[in-house]
């Protein structure tokens, strides 16, 4: 397939259910409609992303009458793709429950010393008496909460908006319950944190306070209003389904896949719980080191934050040769640069780790997959590790092939710019690295 300038950026049809919240990472929605009609999926199918992030896939399907089913060990994922697959709810209702919970927290605002910041107040006129030290993150929770990355006011305010969800939807079913939670993580990453992407995480200049609820009013009415629309299209029937799961054992997965469309995780040093762990640890999925040690046991290793001394995965690629030249190599530079940092020095074993883990998932998946079934891994080169290449695509496509899967194509879907580096004349320069779509075929 030739490549496309530009295929990374958002277009105005990406925008509809996915915007309900979207992962910085993430490819863009017309990239799976492309090879949805290009692996000739049908309404028939079953299409799964075992690496289901936040939903694009999935929601991708659903929008074009595919049945699908999706997977994630990280607890927030799982909300996110949940909620952005279920459009089955009643609008009414939520419009109805977003009055009651936007009157609640702007009474308890004020109760705390946080009167409205919108031009037009909501509902209530200041009252009752200020609890100044009230709403705060437990001692374990403040923890796990990156130094910065949210001020004082701001979170005070989103702790009393997720309380008065909580107390709103008590009654009603958990989907009510993570719909306006999901509204609040976009509130969350959108403009209440102190943080961007530019792609990684950093931290931006702290905000004295933020509106809130006029921020989560709005996004709240913008979802109901575009599952309305899903529900006139008659989308919401289609089925879709999300679990919590580990991507190298799928033991929740159905079997008779039609196929794949998915991104796993690259081999870097990108810390996927870092990355949304303010929304995680405010709506309530983490709650201190030892949730969020559960959490990073589960996912495929990646980066030297969540590899482990029990670890094994490694032993899964003894036997590939290329993939063991990458490790020596890697482990090589660092002896000559003289790196000497703990997490340095399990740069080698992440690779051997990343790649056995995804053996052990072709292995999990193979008996799922209906014979002949297509698969797309949308995967980055890199060179997190010291510069050292490492050639994702190619690389794990050996591995999939020694799980009885068929190398269809590796096809170029953009180059981005790596890390800069000195040249020989110490002028600094930008490697470009490829990103490519693995294509494999069940034997």
């Amino acid at each position: 397939m030739k490549y496309e300038a530009g295929i990374n950026v958002i277009q105005k049809t990406d925008t509809p259910i996915h915007g309900w919240y979207r992962f910085v990472l993430s490819y863009p929605p017309h990239l799976v409609r492309q090879y949805i009609d290009r692996l000739g999926f049908r309404t028939r199918d079953l299409l799964c992303d075992p690496f289901c992030g936040t939903g694009t896939t999935l929601v991708e399907a659903k929008k074009l009458g595919i049945p699908s089913v999706g997977c994630d060990a990280h607890p927030f994922a799982v909300l996110v793709s949940s909620v952005k697959t279920n459009w089955t709810l009643d609008p009414n209702l939520l419009s109805s429950l977003l009055r009651g919970i936007l009157t609640g927290a702007e009474e308890k605002m004020i109760r705390h010393s946080l009167p409205p910041l919108s031009f037009y107040t909501l509902f209530v006129k200041e009252e009752g008496t200020h609890q100044r030290n009230g709403y705060r993150l437990s001692e374990d929770e403040e923890k796990l909460l990156p130094t910065g990355f949210l001020s004082e006011r701001p979170l005070r305010r989103l702790l009393i908006l997720r309380d008065e969800i909580v107390e709103q939807t008590e009654k009603y079913p958990q989907g009510i319950r993570d719909f306006f939670l999901l509204a609040m993580a976009h509130v969350i990453a959108n403009g209440a944190g102190n943080f961007s992407f530019g792609p990684e995480i950093y931290r931006t200049k702290a905000k004295p306070d933020y509106d809130v609820l006029e921020h989560f009013s709005s996004h709240v009415s913008l979802m109901i209003m575009e599952m309305e629309r899903a529900q006139t299209s008659g989308q919401d029937r289609i089925s879709a389904r999300v679990f919590f799961d580990d991507a190298r054992q799928l033991d929740q997965i159905p079997s008779g896949l039609a196929g794949i469309i998915t991104s796993p995780p690259y081999p870097n040093e990108k810390d996927y719980t870092r990355t949304t762990r303010v929304e995680s640890l405010l709506l309530g999925l983490l709650k201190d080191r030892k949730q969020l040690r559960f959490v990073k046991e589960s996912l495929l290793r990646s980066n030297t934050r969540n590899v482990f001394v029990a670890d094994n995965d490694g032993d899964e690629v003894a036997e590939f040769e290329s993939i063991q030249a990458v490790c020596q190599k890697i482990e090589r530079r660092r002896i000559e640069l003289g790196k000497t940092s703990g997490f340095e020095k399990l740069y080698h074993k992440v690779v051997a780790h990343y790649f056995g883990g995804m053996r052990r998932h072709f292995r999990a998946l193979r008996p799922k997959l209906k014979s002949k079934a297509p698969l797309a891994y949308v995967l980055g080169d890199q060179l997190s590790f010291l510069m050292v290449p490492i050639a994702t695509a190619k690389l794990l496509g050996e591995v999939a092939e020694a799980e009885g899967f068929k190398v269809v194509s590796r096809e170029l879907w953009r180059e981005r710019f790596g890390t800069k580096v000195r040249n020989a004349e110490t002028k600094m320069r930008s490697i470009k690295v490829r990103e490519e779509i693995l294509i494999l075929e069940k034997k």
